[in-house]
């Protein structure tokens, strides 16, 4: 979905319009993603007795909300900084959350035969 979106991101055309419509709906697939995502690990870091699913939950509703916020902002724009901000927040995404905060709780989910 990242890349789908990337790529509709760089299809601006000769007059400089963007693709508003093919973003929304990419926008909107990656938000349903994002709350299926975080739903599942929740459910796994329940099962598990994660002892930081509390704070790991908070991040989730913080990252729903940024791309709702984002979402919203979008609808309709032709401004190519929200571009440029969408494509910055899924870079921080995939660096931190992903590659930071999910890797906490692997071992101990692995531990638990989850994963």
């Amino acid at each position: 979905m990242i890349n789908e979106l990337h790529g509709i991101l760089q299809d601006v055309d000769a007059e400089g319009k963007i693709p508003t419509e093919e973003i929304e709906i990419a926008l909107h697939r990656l938000e349903n993603y994002i709350h299926y995502h975080c739903n599942q690990e929740e459910v796994a870091m329940a099962k598990a007795g994660y002892a930081e699913l509390e704070e790991h939950k908070q991040e989730h509703a913080k990252l729903a909300g940024m791309i709702a916020d984002m979402s919203r902002r979008f609808h309709g724009s032709t401004d190519p900084k929200h571009l440029a901000e969408i494509m910055q927040f899924i870079y921080d995404w995939l660096t931190n959350h992903i590659n930071v905060t999910d890797k906490k709780y692997t071992a101990h989910l692995n531990g638990k035969g989850i994963f």
